[in-house]
């Protein structure tokens, strides 16, 4: 038996063990329970040898399935079935749950671009949607067991590097592609993945240098940090105070909280104390509460303090009653500049709304077109070998910037270089951009000015 079979199977047994759960103890769960261990006696007599073989056939036989198996991984994993199948991690629920729209409809655009250029292996891609939620619930992992019975061959999220690191081993341990369109912590650059991890955002080291010289640039000569006590926020908390303090400046509070909390008293009273020339909040949507507690004690972004959010946070104004508290703060967060895209963004919006962040959304899109294409030049479905594809397909080839001239060039035998929406990438070793664009966000007394957005270019 394959691996990503084995995965697959043990994926479904899961996913049946979680309805059977969550159904209760009336009859509809009897049922159930006896319908799935129907199911599972029969899977489980599939796999096991005829009763009249002899126990050194037995052994033989389990012998030859683990070379079986040994071959299978050698070649690539899994087995392909000629349909590729792509399932999400989106942060429909949780603290990220402002991302959600813009992903989902990324996601759902650029699958129906790729099948109206006629899909793949000439075969429509297959979208399943799923919720990530946060690391508060045990959502992704449920999703994840299902998106692996459902035949998945690539799972693109979650948006929250915590939320992935809780399945990545899950994932990537099935010969399944994890293809992150906004997880940014430095962890995944060396992750042990297989080879099956990648992303479209930048990691945090390329946002800490970015944060850092805005700091500098602002003339803020000492900073404090409060970051949410996770991946996304450590990491980031430690790239914009190395690179803070490689520039010549002074952090005076390094602060971080738990993410189930909802009281920050303590944690802005030291940044009262502190004095600080600025502030740099590094969360979630809690970010709310944090920066209403910092106008209450007048250490806020309408105080003399410069005050900074991040990528994570920039939701934060519908969060609070009186978004003028805002007024002056500034964020930075990973993006193209969207005046170059005016057109997907206008696509975006007429699928997801008006009022809806579009952040990641081109992220999102061009995951599963760089998928796609990988698919498409490996010639299979197999997780391992549209992994081996990936990085190649962002660069050193012919330009293209569409699933189908892209997939004409394939055709025609040339090797093709994807430059989407949101890149150009040029993926490094690791599966991750070399170079990225930021934007700068500043906030008036009314919410966001988007006509003051900045962009700086790092690598």
């Amino acid at each position: 038996m394959s691996n990503k079979k084995l995965w697959r199977l043990l994926a479904l047994f899961m996913a049946f063990g979680l309805v059977a759960a969550a159904c209760g103890d009336g009859d509809d769960a009897d049922t159930d329970a006896d319908a799935t261990e129907t199911e599972a006696d029969t899977d489980a007599e599939a796999e096991e040898p005829a009763e009249d073989e002899d126990e050194g056939d037995a052994e033989e036989d389990g012998d030859a399935m683990e070379d079986e198996e040994d071959e299978g991984e050698a070649a690539g994993g899994g087995e392909s079935d000629g349909v590729l199948t792509i399932g999400t991690i989106f942060p429909v629920t949780g603290d990220l749950a402002f991302l959600g729209p813009a992903e989902i409809g990324g996601a759902e655009l650029a699958v129906a671009d790729i099948n109206a250029a006629g899909g793949v292996f000439d075969q429509d891609v297959v979208l399943e949607q799923g919720d990530s939620g946060d690391t508060t619930t045990d959502t992704a992992s449920t999703e994840v067991a299902r998106l692996l019975s459902l035949n998945a061959d690539a799972i693109i999220g979650a948006a929250s590097s915590a939320v992935s690191l809780t399945v990545i081993d899950t994932i990537t341990g099935a010969g399944v592609v994890q293809f992150s369109p906004a997880n940014t912590s430095d962890e995944f650059t060396d992750y042990n993945d297989n080879g099956l991890y990648f992303r479209t955002a930048p990691p945090d080291k390329l946002q800490g240098r970015v944060l850092a010289d805005q700091l500098i640039a602002q003339g803020n000569e000492t900073a404090s940090i409060l970051f949410r006590q996770e991946a996304y926020g450590e990491g980031l908390a430690e790239a914009v105070q190395e690179n803070f303090e490689a520039a010549g400046g002074t952090i005076d509070e390094f602060i971080p909280y738990a993410v189930d909390v909802e009281s920050f008293d303590a944690e802005v009273d030291q940044l009262s104390t502190a004095g600080s020339d600025a502030i740099v909040v590094i969360g979630f949507v809690e970010s709310a509460n944090i920066l209403s507690t910092m106008h209450e004690r007048s250490v806020g972004p309408t105080s003399d303090v410069n005050v900074w959010g991040v990528d994570g946070n920039t939701g934060i104004a519908d969060e609070i009653a009186d978004p003028s508290i805002l007024e002056g703060m500034r964020f930075t967060t990973p993006s193209v500049d969207l005046g170059s895209i005016t057109e997907f963004i206008d696509i975006l919006k007429a699928e997801i709304g008006e009022d809806e962040e579009t952040a990641f959304g081109a992220e999102t899109y061009d995951s599963i077109v760089i998928t796609a294409l990988a698919a498409e030049l490996a010639g299979s479905d197999d997780g391992t070998a549209i992994a081996a594809e990936i990085n190649g397909v962002t660069g050193g080839g012919d330009k293209c910037t569409t699933f189908e001239e892209c997939k004409q060039i394939i055709t025609d035998g040339g090797d093709p270089d994807y430059d989407g929406w949101g890149g150009p990438y040029e993926f490094v070793e690791a599966g991750e951009p070399a170079a990225a664009s930021f934007q700068i966000q500043t906030f008036g007394a009314e919410g966001r000015d988007a006509d003051a957005d900045e962009y700086v270019f790092a690598s």
